[in-house]
């Protein structure tokens, strides 16, 4: 399960934040309070208990305690304890299912939403832990309530972008993408773009460009200049056509962009392309 809120324009309220740090026997008290609390183990598994659910919380893991929520320590720990733990209210977060976040993932702006864990261990929590430390830190200082603010809302991104990722990794499969793929072959040389794309395939343009790049290494706009250089050397090769003709039928009006972006990707122009490679299949000896 997780928290979201897919308008967030930095609502998150920082309350306050500590490292508890104990060697004595030691058991987490039974609580309810009105805040959110991000608890995350630092050296030790933490025992604990929220809304009746019960966790072993390891170094590095996450669990996010909502507001008006009882919790409560499972076992005294014998030995040392260390865990980060921070407070914070925010508007508009609701609890959904996986599936209900990965809708909200390919039909929402990915650069407005939080996605919060109730418990993970499927993240890399080590920026987390960094950006917290600092959190911390400025904290201490005392610095500026709007400061605290901010700091907080680009830890909840960073916690929301490994959420994410795990998320899209677990649910994408790969094989999904060749439709798309394949669209965009037969319409490269149209005026396409990655919103012509999105719409047509009914997914968010953000997390079809992410998803595309992260499951085949390039972008969809490197993916449509591909296939528009792959036919111009085609027709380099094969025709009589001029540049600027070429340059039109793959889709470029200006032929002087064309000549750069094949140069660019080719290290030739197209003319010295096309001295060395004119027709070359027809030379039988």
């Amino acid at each position: 399960m997780y928290f979201v809120n897919k308008e967030y324009l930095e609502q998150a309220t920082f309350l306050s934040a500590g490292t508890f740090i104990t060697d004595q026997p030691w058991i987490h008290k039974e609580r309810i309070i009105d805040s959110y609390e991000i608890i995350s183990p630092v050296d030790s598994t933490l025992y604990i208990e929220s809304n009746n659910v019960p966790y072993a919380i390891e170094s590095g893991e996450i669990l996010v305690v909502p507001p008006h929520t009882l919790h409560r320590g499972l076992k005294v720990y014998q030995g040392r304890m260390k865990f980060h733990w921070l407070h914070f209210s925010a508007s508009c977060l609701k609890l959904k299912t996986e599936a209900e976040v990965i809708q909200e993932i390919s039909e929402n702006d990915l650069d407005r939403l939080i996605i919060l864990p109730v418990y993970t261990n499927k993240v890399d929590s080590r920026r987390f832990h960094i950006m917290f430390n600092q959190l911390l830190d400025l904290y201490e200082e005392k610095k500026h309530k709007n400061y605290l603010n901010a700091y907080l809302s680009c830890l909840l991104y960073e916690l929301t972008s490994e959420i994410m990722n795990y998320l899209i990794q677990k649910n994408f499969n790969g094989n999904q993408l060749q439709p798309i793929q394949d669209w965009i072959r037969i319409h490269a040389f149209e005026n396409i773009t990655l919103e012509h794309i999105a719409n047509h395939f009914k997914y968010n343009k953000n997390y079809l460009s992410r998803i595309y790049k992260e499951n085949t290494g390039i972008g969809i706009s490197e993916q449509i200049i591909k296939f528009r250089l792959k036919h111009a050397k085609e027709l380099l090769t094969e025709t009589d056509l001029s540049i600027i003709e070429i340059a039109s039928e793959v889709g470029y009006d200006d032929s002087k962009y064309f000549m750069r972006l094949f140069k660019k990707y080719e290290t030739v122009t197209p003319t010295q392309y096309r001295k060395t490679f004119y027709r070359k299949h027809f030379n039988k000896k």
